[in-house]
């Protein structure tokens, strides 16, 4: 649906109700291209009609309204006049940040105790169902004319940044017509909000709000951003990892770069359904990325070619909204298997501040389903034009020269996310140490002293975890220089570090930021457990990625430089933590936003993930002592090594090794926002 929210519940009309459309088999085709080009039927007056399904309720006291017509089915209706939206928060996990996102982004207001309630004044609603009834119209009176209001409202939401609904309710159809599906857009005075309930894949209910684009990105005037002001999960808990539709288990990938913005993307791709009658699959990918240039940011375009089976058989798709929809010819059975082959091309390479270097990254520049889904090996092949020289993650298998060309190919067989290719102007280096090759690349030449450092520190780091976190997950390890400053990244067996890494007494900048390299360093290393072998199937487990990375960075550091070291880091955990503790529990930190003040809403999201996740494991760790903490991360990476892992179950894990019930303290401090030791 929206940002992928959605839900389950019986569905409520008062008053007379009219069949909802039915859930007949139609060509995908036909019905994107119905759900592409929304009509409506005659007005007619209404006074008093509701609509109602999960928390929200829709009262249109007066005005006028008309049926909503896709492909000669009506879908739902289109309202103007006086109403109101009133809709329940029933999850207390979400009430610091729910409040906090309708403070920063909203003239909206929540009330109540055990559950908060939101009401508001509408003046335009567009109610898009499936599966569910509508309410009979008046079958005589005029109303006014609505086709001038509905074209502006359909033009004006369709410039959001989310899942099509030419996607979304065709997908519904095709997949699983029997549960609901609810899309409603709600004018309320200064605010336009989205009303999403999935009751097919996402299981949840959610209500949002339409986000200004900043004025000075002038690139991006026409693409408006959700903020989530409440996403409740409906029919299932909320501490328990949502399974998907179908996930992507292998990947071969061949991409060429003759040079330029140019690239060309074959991607075979091996899937497999984990629901019974899965017949179209929604993947992410580009159509437009930008380029961060010197100037401004510059539109670049990514186009599917086509969508093939494994006969070659061509497949019906269609690709917008950094999303691509592709029809099967005969849907999949729980554990039923497809492999589909994507051409793609596009001049989507960009070289940041006209450096020599492109990266494709933890992005979607080929098709891939939300994070859930994501557990593939991988085959790659990148071919870059000289003298660039191409890196990827994964076991080496050839490194050659093809003419102009330099070809790399790698292997991943073990099931990761977040695959990578990065080619530029690079020097480095490798060596192998207990059965690890690390390599390391310096940017624009070969710095033979940065690369010596940085290869010596990464075997010791390797070497520590393996203490107590068991083997490296991966047979070669990539480092590579990023010409910039302050940050780090870990796709699967590689690091992208910038370059005070490399020269820590070099320009300002450069020392500038290399206090903490070391820190930052270990904490990239320790994603490979932390993200890799211990996976994180959404946005509300990122903690088992960066928390439980930061403690073992943490701990590192102590042992390599010493208690005081250790000592300043906890005291920043704790002052970060403090400061952002009120605005959100951890699990829903990324869904901060504050439209006047974004600075501060990420700086919160990082300080929760970042400083306090850390410093809860930190008390957990002071409770029970070093030995039995380092057992505990052991026997989480062995319980859930290359899985999905879910706090539940870390919590379960803590108390298989304390002896102890920690229920308390995650309700209080994890799911809550409280702080320990304060």
């Amino acid at each position: 649906m929206l940002p992928r929210v959605s839900g389950w519940w019986m569905w409520v009309c008062l008053g007379f109700l009219a069949a909802a459309f039915p859930a007949r088999p139609e060509p995908f085709s036909d019905s994107v291209q119905g759900w592409s080009a929304l009509s409506l039927r005659e007005s007619r007056p209404v006074q008093g009609v509701k609509l109602t399904i999960g928390h929200v309720t829709l009262t249109l006291a007066a005005g006028d309204a008309a049926y909503v017509v896709a492909g000669g089915e009506t879908v739902g209706l289109f309202f103007r006049g006086d109403g109101t939206l009133d809709y329940i928060s029933a999850d207390p996990v979400e009430f610091p940040v729910l409040t906090y996102n309708l403070r920063k982004n909203t003239g909206l207001k929540a009330a109540g105790d055990k559950a908060l309630a939101i009401q508001a004044k509408l003046s335009e609603v567009l109610w898009l169902t499936g599966g569910v009834s509508l309410p009979e119209l008046p079958k005589e009176g005029t109303g006014s004319p609505l086709a001038e209001s509905f074209a502006a409202h359909v033009k004006k939401y369709g410039k959001v940044q989310a899942t099509p609904i030419a996607h979304e309710f065709p997908a519904w159809r095709a997949n699983g017509a029997a549960r609901p599906l609810v899309r409603a857009e709600v004018v309320c005075g200064g605010d336009e909000l989205v009303y999403g309930y999935d009751g097919l894949d996402a299981k949840s209910e959610s209500l949002l709000s339409i986000r200004k684009t900043p004025p000075r990105d002038q690139a991006l005037q026409d693409r408006l951003e959700l903020t989530v002001l409440s996403d409740q999960p409906v029919g299932r808990d909320r501490r328990d990892n949502l399974p998907p539709r179908y996930i992507l288990t292998d990947v071969d990938l061949t991409v060429s770069a003759p040079g330029g913005k140019e690239v060309a993307i074959t991607a075979v791709e091996t899937v497999r359904s984990l629901a019974d009658g899965t017949r179209v699959l929604l993947f992410d990918l580009y159509d437009t990325r930008f380029a961060w240039t010197n100037v401004a940011l510059e539109p670049r375009h990514l186009r599917v070619k086509g969508v093939f089976d494994e006969t070659g058989a061509a497949l019906a798709f269609d690709h917008r909204k950094d999303e691509v929809a592709v029809a099967l010819r005969a849907p999949l059975s729980t554990g039923g298997v497809a492999k589909l082959r994507f051409e793609i091309e596009g001049d989507i390479l960009f070289q940041p501040q006209g450096d020599n270097y492109w990266e494709l990254g933890v992005e979607p520049w080929f098709p891939q389903p939300d994070l859930a889904g994501q557990y593939y090996t991988v085959h790659c092949t990148v071919k870059v034009k000289k003298p660039f020289v191409p890196f990827a993650p994964g076991k080496t298998l050839r490194r050659v020269e093809e003419g102009e060309f330099n070809v790399l190919e790698t292997r991943i067989d073990k099931p990761v996310q977040f695959m990578v290719v990065l080619a530029g102007k690079y020097g480095y280096e490798e060596e192998t140490k207990n059965g690890v090759t690390v390599r390391v690349a310096s940017y624009g030449r070969k710095n033979d002293m940065g690369i010596k450092k940085l290869m010596n520190l990464t075997h010791k780091v390797i070497d520590y975890y393996e203490g107590f976190l068991g083997k490296f997950p991966f047979e070669e390890f990539n480092v590579v220089e990023i010409h910039s400053w302050g940050f780090g990244q870990a796709p699967p067996g590689f690091m992208f570090i910038t370059s005070e890494a490399f020269n820590p007494i070099g320009d300002r900048l450069n020392e500038l930021f290399s206090g903490g390299v070391n820190e930052r360093f270990s904490h990239e290393i320790a994603h490979q457990y932390w993200g890799h072998v211990v996976k994180m199937s959404g946005h509300e487990e990122q903690w088992l990625t960066e928390s439980f990375a930061e403690i073992s960075a943490g701990l590192f550091i102590r042992d390599l430089r010493g208690k005081s070291d250790f000592d300043g880091l906890r005291a920043v955990w704790k002052s970060r933590a403090k400061e952002s503790a009120d605005s959100a529990p951890i699990p829903l930190a990324n869904r901060l936003r504050a439209e006047s003040d974004m600075a501060t809403a990420s700086r919160y999201r990082t300080y929760l993930l970042y400083f306090k996740g850390p410093w809860i494991l930190d008390a957990v760790r002071q409770e029970i002592g070093d030995e039995q903490f380092k057992r505990f991360l052991s026997s989480c990476q062995a319980t859930f090594r290359w899985k999905f892992g879910s706090t539940k179950n870390v919590q379960a894990v803590l108390e298989a090794v304390t002896k102890k019930d920690w229920k308390v303290f995650f309700d209080d401090y994890y799911w809550g926002t409280g702080m320990p030791g304060k």
